[in-house]
């Protein structure tokens, strides 16, 4: 195993903002997510306004609740500094076996959703297939991430996530339909697997695009990042920034609204992509 190589530091400067109507002087809960100190050194610089940093199991959000005026906008800007660590797991090194994987870990990870479903007749004709069964985990995820690879031909970006079992029957997909449909193989052979969502970082911040990609648990080594969009399979890079991990949700919103003290009430979310320089 390959321990740290050519870590990389990313500033990321976030622009947000929350505009808003409504009738009377409510209470406004806003909460959106931050980067996390999982894969990664974060290091925040400037912090947003009024808001409070949270932390639940392995994802960060901040958290903004006043009192505010019937109408107005209210800003989030924040700078971060973010060192991805890089870790290379190869493909000849031993993972373990499938069978090797607890139960309990495995019963965690075994709830059907839209986005993953694991009851669906048109994955069933999967599990009687050869690669499906195969015992070694580094052996079953090369056969799976084939499998996707020829199962979603038409690589193009969708407006709208299509889930697993659309990007299996109409073929194409963007990194989210590669991964959905790679967390759902998995989940039904029994791999605990979890999705990932970011930022893809590449030129030295010159090409920034919001990414998904998957991670499975080996026995012997833990998590393992799997990226099929990228042919990447065992490697977290300098190009991997992370915002969320959604295990059980396969769904967390960006960010949420709440308001108190009234019915009525209209919001707009302004979010664009964040700047991106190179520090190291």
């Amino acid at each position: 195993m390959n321990g740290l190589e050519n870590e990389k530091s990313w500033l990321f400067y976030h622009q947000e903002q929350l505009r808003y109507r409504t009738t009377g002087s409510p209470t406004i809960r806003v909460k959106f997510f931050h980067y996390p100190p999982y894969r990664q050194r974060v290091n925040l610089l400037q912090a947003p306004l009024d808001c409070k940093l949270h932390s639940k199991k392995l994802n960060s959000y901040f958290v903004y609740m006043k009192k505010v005026n019937p109408r107005g906008s209210i800003y989030f800007n924040r700078k971060v500094q973010i060192e991805p660590i890089e870790k290379r797991i190869s493909l000849q090194e031993d993972w373990g076996s499938i069978s090797e994987i607890p139960l309990e870990e495995r019963q965690k990870y075994a709830e059907s959703s839209h986005y993953w479903p694991l009851q669906s007749s048109v994955l069933d004709e999967i599990v009687n297939t050869g690669w499906f069964n195969k015992e070694k985990l580094n052996t079953w995820v090369k056969n799976a991430s084939l499998y996707v690879i020829n199962s979603i031909k038409v690589r193009e970006k969708q407006e709208k996530r299509l889930g697993a079992q659309q990007a299996l029957t109409k073929g194409v997909g963007d990194c989210d339909e590669f991964t959905d449909l790679f967390v759902t193989l998995s989940r039904l052979r029994g791999i605990p697997s979890r999705r990932l969502t970011g930022f893809f970082v590449t030129d030295n911040g010159n090409s920034v695009e919001g990414h998904a990609w998957a991670e499975v648990f080996s026995p012997k080594m833990s998590w393992i990042p799997v990226d099929i969009a990228m042919n990447n399979i065992g490697s977290h890079t300098g190009s991997y920034v992370i915002v969320k991990v959604e295990e059980f949700n396969p769904a967390l919103a960006d960010y949420q609204v709440n308001i108190k003290h009234t019915s009525s009430v209209t919001h707009e979310w302004i979010q664009t992509p964040p700047s991106v320089t190179r520090t190291d």
